[in-house]
């Protein structure tokens, strides 16, 4: 196989670091083959990959570079997705697999792209009565190459459950930018909605009653802010309620079993909060119990048994692992770019328009009109489909509710495939660290269908209480304050990773706009290279 120059050169050191049980953390551009590079080179140091994901939607890549090297690829999904009984809302423990009449398994090879290759394998499974969710956990054995979410590997009751021997296998943690927000995902959520489903799903006077008096206690503590408040008054539900709720919870999966049709209940999700530890926050309306370092999920790789490669295009910096995500074992980080001392993706052309900001000072009704004025000409200019990326949900629907032109503006259900779709040129709305801001891919035989990306305003984390609780936690452990270091690492992260959605081939060029006066320093020219941008102004 031909490999590309930077591959060619960082090859052979890759694989030696990773022998020599270093930690490799890869920074390299998107479009510019990290994926395959880190395969091919995984391969040659163990017979066995982990292909770690955040999302399922970015399981394709995986088999798509497995399958150009000849290699067996597999992969696994949560139960949620691959049981042809469950619908999609359920969680994985509402799905009880004892008297399921698919409990059997059976061999099964990977041979289309991932969720084709479900789709099929679940129709078959009704049909010859076995377990498409069982079936992919027996193909790891056969597989070279096991793409699986996050959680698979980093919560680690779930690890447990694979029964794994790491030190067997290269992990590499695909959008490893990601790894010091692990700890939302064993995070869990109580809402009003979840308790009047509980109250509406249950058959159980003396549980609708006690529910009801939950719903009372939980409106009393949640606030509407975009923001985590935290909760210091307790929310505590008495052993014997909590052995209540248990009954009603089996008594209703076990009938949706025998009824072979498997929803959410949510009296489960209700008894999963007040099991969960950690601290209790208040977000958008409802109630978070999380842990507050993502440490306690990132320890084991410290290990220097297992093999570790972690891989971005908007890497954090090696003083950002160590401290902040509390990687103490020996790390080699290479900067591709820099390393080979030349471009190896796309490029981009900035423009910079000083008179707008979503500085928290300056927000308000005419603001939002200057940054829905610069989108409508953006988007009247722009050759292809527009990116527009804001600093939270609430600054997005209030300038995107001045627009008339085609948009799309990100929700909680929205998906890739809804963007994949879109006929005519869009003006796309995303959040800076939401779901079409990362693994989005607009593309037509490789080049980009994004001509430009906007950046309105500048996407700082939230200084909320979730925010400096973490950043006090690290500090007593590290005896360093990494606040500024945090916040600045977290914006740039974002910035990047919008600009990147639009460059997916060394041939591509885009537009990026910065729409914030704050962009116009020194700092952010360097950290997003634009040192000559051009000045715009309404």
């Amino acid at each position: 196989m031909d490999l590309r120059n930077w591959q060619a050169k960082l090859k052979d050191k890759v694989k030696v670091q990773l022998k020599e049980g270093f930690l490799v953390a890869l920074q390299a551009p998107t479009g510019s083959g990290k994926s395959l590079f880190s395969i091919l080179v995984s391969l040659e140091v163990k017979d066995k990959v982990l292909y770690l994901v955040r999302t399922q939607n970015e399981i394709y890549p995986a088999y798509r570079e497995t399958v150009r090297l000849g290699r067996r690829f597999s992969f696994i999904v949560g139960k949620t997705t691959a049981c042809p009984l469950a619908s999609e809302d359920v969680d994985p423990e509402d799905i009880n697999c004892k008297y399921c009449e698919l409990f059997t398994s059976t061999n099964v090879y990977v041979d289309q792209p991932p969720f084709s290759f479900l789709n099929k394998l679940k129709e078959n499974g009704i049909k010859e009565g076995f377990c498409p969710y069982y079936s992919l956990f027996s193909s790891m054995e056969q597989a070279e190459v096991i793409a699986m979410t996050y959680p698979y590997i980093f919560i680690p009751r779930l690890r447990e459950s694979l029964s794994l021997d790491l030190s067997q296998y290269v992990l590499i943690i695909d959008e490893a930018h990601n790894l010091d927000k692990v700890n939302d995902l064993d995070e869990v959520r109580l809402t009003h909605g979840t308790i009047e489903g509980a109250i509406k799903q249950s058959g159980n006077d003396t549980v609708k009653s006690h529910l009801d008096k939950l719903k009372s206690q939980v409106s009393k503590l949640v606030y509407p802010d975009e923001k985590y408040i935290k909760i210091d008054s307790p929310l505590t539900l008495d052993e014997d309620v909590l052995e209540l709720f248990e009954e009603e919870y089996e008594s209703i999966r076990d009938k949706m079993v025998k009824e072979k049709k498997i929803r959410k209940i949510y009296v489960g999700s209700i008894l999963k909060f007040f099991k969960k530890q950690g601290q209790i926050f208040s977000y958008k309306g409802s109630l978070v119990k999380k842990e507050i370092l993502s440490s306690v999920f990132t320890s084991f790789l410290n290990d220097e048994k297992v093999s570790v490669l972690l891989m971005s295009g908007t890497l954090q910096p090696k003083e950002y692992l160590e401290k902040v995500l509390g990687i103490t074992r020996k790390i080699y980080y290479v900067d591709v770019e820099k390393e080979v001392k030349e471009r190896i993706t796309g490029t981009h052309d900035c423009f910079i328009a000083s008179d707008v900001t979503s500085a928290f000072s300056r927000r308000g009704k005419e603001m939002w009109k200057k940054y829905a004025s610069y989108l409508l000409k953006i988007y009247y200019q722009a050759k292809e489909n527009v990116l527009s990326v804001f600093p939270s949900y609430s600054i997005m629907e209030d300038v995107m509710s001045l627009l008339s032109i085609p948009k799309f503006v990100e929700g909680e259900r929205s998906n890739i495939e809804q963007v994949l779709n879109l006929k005519e040129k869009t003006l796309i709305a995303a959040v800076a660290r939401g779901k079409l801001t990362e693994g989005i891919e607009i593309t037509d035989k490789g080049k980009s269908l994004i001509s430009d990306v906007i950046l309105a305003g500048i996407p700082y984390p939230s200084i909320d209480d979730y925010f400096k609780m973490q950043a006090d936690a690290i500090k007593r452990i590290t005896k360093t304050d990494i606040t500024d270091l945090v916040i600045r690492t977290q914006a740039v992260i974002a910035v990047k990773q919008a600009i990147g959605r639009a460059i997916r081939d060394p041939s591509d060029r885009v537009n990026v706009w910065l729409l914030d006066k704050r962009y116009e320093t020194t700092w952010w020219k360097g950290k997003v290279n634009c040192f000559n941008p051009k000045k715009v102004r309404l």
